[in-house]
C-alpha cells in the first residue's frame, strides 16, 4: 500500500471512528436524561407499581450505561483516560477490522438501547397523560 492510499485509509478510519464516538456520546447522554426523569419519579411517587416499573427502567439503563462505558472504554477510548497503547492503534494496519467489530457491537448496543428507551417512554408519557409528571 503506498503512502497516500495509506493516507486515506488512515483518515477514513478516523473518520469513522469519529463517528461511531459522537453516537456513544449521544446515546450516553440520552441514558443520563432518562435517568434522571426516572429518579424523580421514583423520589415523588410512592406508588408501588409506578415505583417497580421507574426501578425496573432505572436498572436497565443503569445497566445499558455500564455496557455503553465498557464499549467505550474497550473501541473507542481516546484522551488521558484511555491507555496510551489504544489510542495508536486505532487506525493502524492491523487494526482497520476494529471498524467492523465498532459498529457491530455499537449496533447491537443501539438495538437494545432502543427497546429499553421505548419502553420507558411509554412509561413516562403514561404518567403525563395522567398529570403526574
Amino acid at each position: 500500500m503506498n503512502s497516500a492510499t495509506q493516507s486515506v485509509t488512515t483518515a477514513s478510519c478516523h473518520q469513522e471512528h469519529q463517528h461511531w464516538q459522537q453516537i456513544i456520546q449521544q446515546q450516553a447522554e440520552e441514558i443520563r436524561q432518562l435517568r434522571a426523569l426516572l429518579l424523580e419519579v421514583m423520589n415523588h411517587y410512592n406508588s408501588r407499581s409506578l415505583r417497580h416499573d421507574a426501578v425496573d427502567y432505572f436498572q436497565d439503563l443503569s445497566h445499558l450505561q455500564a455496557k455503553l462505558d465498557q464499549l467505550n472504554r474497550n473501541l473507542i477510548c481516546t484522551g488521558a483516560d484511555c491507555p496510551p497503547i489504544r489510542q495508536a492503534q486505532i487506525c493502524s494496519d492491523t487494526h482497520f477490522g476494529l471498524s467492523a467489530t465498532i459498529e457491530r457491537h455499537t449496533t447491537a448496543f443501539m438495538h437494545e438501547f432502543t427497546r429499553v428507551k421505548d419502553g420507558c417512554l411509554q412509561f413516562l408519557s403514561g404518567m403525563m397523560s395522567l398529570n403526574m409528571l
